[in-house]
């Protein structure tokens, strides 16, 4: 039976959103036609695009041994030649790894039996079905020869080998010698052909330009059994040593130094010199080092390198010493694993050797670091030689060590008069770096005069200031005057801007921007490397009168708009932010929604980022809803929201909760009231309980509607308030929740300015239940506001509101349950309803017995439809990070960034007969301020001192997390 409509539609839509912006959706039809019965015949494909677009059905598939009528025709629509060629590989990585899904014996005979009649009806033969379950089962890629522990696929593979006849064996070995080491198919072949393994080993060791592989193979089986594999290894030695593969050469003969030293000591020493001298010993080590990352190994192994030179010192140190020198005065590569072995192995004796590979270019930032470690005196005068290096990075690493020297004030100040820009850069680098009162006189002198960006981009960091005590009159002509001195202005800044043609700018007294002053803040903003107001433009900034300079940022977003969104161009959009008016913020904003809607979110980001420097209250906003909005999907765009809120807050010098408190719309209220007129008496709107407009007449008495006779204008004009309030509502409801989960702390003059004088607002302060903490942060009481602004705890007794108190939402996990069914009652018979769930909110306490330990296993019992569980936990706030290198292990993921804190709760795919799930599995808490990788690939959690034990962890956070997960369970069926 075909696919139904119902049961396709979500997965057609899914790929409708995945190919909108590729052209490519349509060219699937046919074969949503075949599926859904629309048509008897699968489409015949003679266009290989066309034919790999279908490969998209493959995740419909289920395991082999479920595959019902639907599957079958999916794995038709595969079977076209052309298809098949194209999809091969989809299908194949999509199917091998499901096929090791735990199940009942005859189930896995089945699922087995399935998929390799498929396999056969595509012209495989049982060779080929061996080895493509070798390939794409992930498992061979290393050198693990420990005994198999068997799971479906590798006894299928196990019994799949043994019993095949010599014939297929002599195959299997042909593909595995061209496909190379594999330790999956080695410990298959010793299990079932023992006597063919050496056959295969030789092959693979005598193989040349396979460094890694050899070496470490060769050290895992020697390991093993040293007496079985010692002549194979000593053979396939000899072998590379003739051809010459000098990597190969040199560590063989070093593991078998280790088991016969006299015998193989001369040969690696000979070796030893062997590959420093060969011309390629680059390439080699590098060649090396990449087989070591294909193979995602950490081998114990010294790198080829530093067994060289290793063996130069331990055998004959006086002359290893004189080829050294002379290996850098020729300027052969050395690996930077080989200076750290020469200075742990010489000690003070390595100075002349270190700063000898400085001098002829080897990596700094390796070297540099070692010669910390030795004694001073020895190389202290000697680095100041190399301020004067033509490596920027070699500059920059000497002035951080060189800031220590004792006469690092005097000297540094000498080097900031040199006549080349990147000595001056050099000195500043090395005076920033002291930090001192004396450092920042020499740079504020020679600031003004400095014609290197970079070097006055760095002082300007240190300084702080350009000009202390000085009006922004006086200080901005002053930049002008000294930027036009350093020849910063006589050019337009870009060959493509003529801004000449730029609309004027105007000051606060009414007069226009000179060209002067234009470039210069075009100069100056095009310094700063992200979306920030850069330090010397400020005091020009903050004369422009923005409501006459629209038109000047109006052609600013042109010229952006006109660039393609180039991020090197993003200054333009900056400078349009902060000189632009509130029609410029309109249009800015229209365009940061077109962007996020054409998937074009680099610019969106920059979009957010100059919204937030307007500044004005209406931009601010919409920044702030974008900063919440996109805080699981295009979260760069959400972050880029929140880092311009984060901005604005620090340039006002308040919290950015504090910001978004004081961007919360009154739409003109005074008192609680919005006046407006009828035929010359005076009406006035408030904002009811339910957020809802509502009239008063001049007696002060409340009228069902509007009176008829107002105006069409008047009219339309409530109504449109109407609506803005209830989207202002939306926002603040869901910003309010998040307040208390956060647990967010307002001063009592804050509190009292934020919900008592607003008029949305105090709705919110009169429907939720408040919490009083004093300066110790303990809990004084709960109390709820009344219409009348008088405050009243449990008890019905006036509230007094101590010094150094603050006002959180009162979270109920800090209320009895007498407590929270005493105030459910006083609400109810005050007919207020909870504007989000505060006294019905699920709440978790942290078990006392649980409180020292890390990892939580109370949900690995849920199993939930993916897109369910998806909806789910992105409603709650919760993102999901996928799995990595081909392994089907996944994290939800939940931050407090308040505290520094995530919560994860790791998952895992399974399948079951009704389609594709997800599995919960442990949850833990990190803390991010140790975070060191992503922790889904983190063998060893129970030791991690990232994660935090339960008992350490913010009660409400913890409440959250755990209520968030405990309630899906209405929604699942137990694995």
């Amino acid at each position: 039976m075909p696919y139904t409509k119902e049961t396709i539609l979500p997965f057609i839509e899914r790929q409708q959103q995945l190919y909108e912006d590729s052209g490519h959706y349509a060219q699937l039809q046919d074969g949503v036609a075949f599926l859904t019965g629309q048509t008897i015949q699968p489409p015949v494909c003679t266009d290989a695009t066309i034919a790999r677009e279908m490969g998209v059905f493959v995740q419909l598939l289920k395991l082999p041994d479920q595959w019902d009528d639907n599957d079958r025709l999916v794995l038709q629509l595969l079977a076209d030649p052309l298809v098949w060629q194209q999809c091969r590989d989809r299908f194949l990585q999509q199917v091998v790894p499901m096929l090791d899904t735990p199940g009942s014996a005859s189930a896995i005979v089945m699922r087995f039996s399935y998929f390799t009649s498929y396999l056969q009806q595509r012209g495989c033969s049982t060779e080929d079905i061996g080895s493509i379950l070798i390939i794409y089962s992930g498992d061979g890629n290393n050198f693990d020869l420990t005994p198999l522990k068997f799971t479906p696929l590798r006894k299928f593979l196990q019994d799949l080998i043994k019993s095949a006849e010599w014939q297929t064996v002599d195959a299997y070995l042909r593909t595995w010698k061209e496909q190379g080491w594999n330790s999956l198919f080695f410990r298959l072949l010793s299990k079932g052909h023992p006597e063919r393994e050496m056959e295969y080993l030789e092959y693979v060791l005598a193989q040349p330009d396979k460094g890694f592989v050899n070496v470490e193979l060769s050290r895992v089986l020697l390991q093993i059994n040293t007496d079985k594999y010692q002549p194979l290894i000593e053979k396939s030695v000899a072998h590379l040593a003739t051809l010459p593969d000098y990597t190969a050469q040199l560590c063989g003969y070093y593991l078998l130094t280790q088991y016969q030293p006299t015998q193989y000591q001369p040969l690696l020493l000979k070796a030893a010199y062997a590959y420093l001298q060969e011309y390629n010993s680059s390439m080699t080590s590098q060649a090396f080092r990449q087989q070591q990352m294909a193979m995602g190994s950490a081998s114990t192994m010294p790198a080829p390198d530093v067994i060289a030179v290793g063996q130069l010192l331990s055998q004959e140190r006086p002359q290893a010493l004189r080829y050294l020198d002379t290996h850098l005065d020729e300027r052969k590569y050395l690996h930077p694993e080989v200076f750290q072995l020469v200075q742990q192995e010489l000690g003070n004796q390595a100075v002349p050797l270190l700063l000898k590979a400085i001098d002829n270019d080897y990596e700094a930032k390796y070297i540099f670091p070692l010669l910390t470690q030795l004694d001073a005196s020895l190389y202290a005068e000697r680095l100041w030689d190399f301020t004067l290096h033509k490596l920027k990075s070699v500059r920059t690493l000497v002035a951080v060590i060189l800031a220590d020297h004792p006469q690092a004030l005097e000297r540094a100040g000498e080097l900031l008069q040199h006549k080349k820009a990147e000595q001056r850069l050099t000195a500043a680098q090395i005076l920033c770096r002291l930090d001192t009162p004396e450092a920042k006189r020499l740079l504020q002198q020679a600031l003004q005069q400095e014609i290197n960006d970079d070097a006055r981009d760095l002082m300007l960091e240190t300084l702080g200031h350009t000009f202390e005590g000085e009006d922004d009159t006086t200080t901005a002509q002053q930049l002008v005057t000294f930027a036009k001195k350093r020849n910063k202005l006589n050019r337009p800044l870009e060959k493509w801007l003529d801004d000449s043609i730029l609309p004027p700018a105007y000051l606060l007294n009414g007069t226009a921007l000179t060209q002067d002053m234009t470039r210069f803040l075009l100069y100056r903003m095009s310094r700063v490397k992200e979306m920030v107001t850069d330090m010397e433009a400020r005091p020009l900034l903050r004369l422009i009168d923005r409501t006459r300079s629209g038109d000047f940022a109006m052609q600013l977003f042109q010229l952006y708009l006109s660039r393609n969104g180039d991020a090197k161009a993003k200054y333009l959009l900056a400078l349009a932010g902060l000189t632009g008016d509130d029609q410029l913020a309109r249009t800015l904003e229209q365009a940061v929604y077109q962007w996020i809607g054409e998937k074009r979110l680099r610019m969106a980001e920059h979009g957010v980022a100059a919204l937030a420097m307007h500044g004005s209250k209406q931009a601010l906003r919409t920044v702030e809803f974008l900063s919440r909005k996109y805080r699981v999907r295009k979260s760069n765009v959400g972050a880029a929201a929140l880092a311009g809120m984060q901005q604005a807050a620090a340039e006002l010098g308040i919290s950015m909760h504090e910001l978004g408190d004081r961007i919360i719309p009154d739409f003109g209220f005074k008192d609680m009231l919005l006046p407006f007129d009828v035929k010359g008496d005076i009406y006035h709107l408030y904002i009811d309980q339910q957020f809802k407009l509502a009239v008063i007449n001049n007696r002060q008495r409340k009228l069902k509607s509007v009176p008829v006779a107002i105006s069409a204008e008047t009219k339309e004009g409530i109504k449109q308030l109407g609506k803005a309030i209830t989207e202002t509502v939306k926002l603040q409801t869901a910003r309010l929740e998040h307040f208390l989960v956060v647990q967010r702390k307002w001063e009592p003059a804050q509190w009292q300015q934020c919900f008592l004088h607003h008029p949305i607002m105090f709705v919110y302060a009169t429907r939720l239940l408040w919490a009083l903490y004093d300066a110790q942060d303990q809990l004084i009481t709960g109390f709820q506001c009344h219409g009348n602004s008088s405050l009243t705890d449990l008890q019905g007794q006036p509230v007094t509101i101590p010094a150094g108190a603050s006002i959180r939402v009162l979270h109920p996990l800090y209320l009895s349950s007498e407590a929270i069914s005493q105030w459910k009652q006083r609400f109810a018979e005050d007919g207020i309803e909870a504007v989000f769930p505060q006294l019905d909110r699920p709440v978790a306490a942290i078990p006392p017995q649980q409180a020292d330990t890390t990892l939580v296993h109370d949900f690995e019992d849920i199993a939930l439809e993916s897109t369910l569980l998806n909806k789910h936990m992105e409603q709650k706030g919760w993102k999901l990070t996928e799995g990595a290198e081909g392994k089907y292990v996944y994290t939800y993921h939940k931050t407090d960034d308040e505290n520094q804190l995530e919560v994860i709760v790791e998952m895992s795919s399974i399948y079951k007969e009704e389609g594709f799930r997800y599995k919960l599995g442990t949850l833990y808490f990190v803390d991010k301020t140790k975070v060191r990788q992503r922790w889904s690939r983190n063998p060893d959690k129970e030791t991690d001192d990232c994660l935090m034990p339960l008992g350490h962890v913010p009660p409400v956070f913890y409440s959250e997390a755990i209520t968030d997960i405990a309630i899906s369970r209405e929604k699942v069926e137990v694995a």
